[in-house]
């Protein structure tokens, strides 16, 4: 009897210990989406002055993020990569049409979900400087 109580003790163990192993450890998608198209506005130079943007499409898979955006009045096209963590997307971006612009930006969605709040940084500015970089939800 006490042979049989052990081996049942064993087998439902190693049931346990299988279960814990199926069970997945890759992050949730997030609960807001950055799929779609924002209307976006910016400052650069004197860091107070919002002016209008480009329209970015992003899509998301998961938490990764990729967005693109183009500027007819420039000639110019852009890019984002990044990721969600929360409401919040971190990443780069970088434009195809002017040489060496590139930089980092991190942009906060809003509770609704319709806005976000962020910021920018160009790796060709020494001097640090972060600008706005605001968009909403067409």
């Amino acid at each position: 009897m006490k042979k049989s109580i052990s081996l049942i003790l064993i087998g439902l163990a190693c049931l346990m210990l299988m279960a814990a192993g199926c069970t997945s450890t890759s992050d949730p998608t997030p609960a807001m989406s950055w799929d779609g198209i924002w209307s976006t506005t910016w400052t650069s130079a004197d860091h107070a002055t919002l002016i209008p943007g480009d329209d970015i499409t992003f899509t998301q898979t998961g938490s990764s993020v990729t967005g693109t955006y183009v500027n007819p009045e420039e000639n110019f096209s852009g890019s984002i990569t990044g990721t969600v963590e929360g409401n919040t997307l971190t990443g780069t971006w970088s434009e195809n049409g002017l040489p060496g612009t590139s930089g980092t930006m991190v942009f906060v969605m809003s509770a609704d979900g319709n806005t976000f709040s962020g910021t920018w940084e160009s790796a060709d500015d020494t001097t640090g400087a972060t600008y706005l970089w605001n968009g909403v939800r067409k």
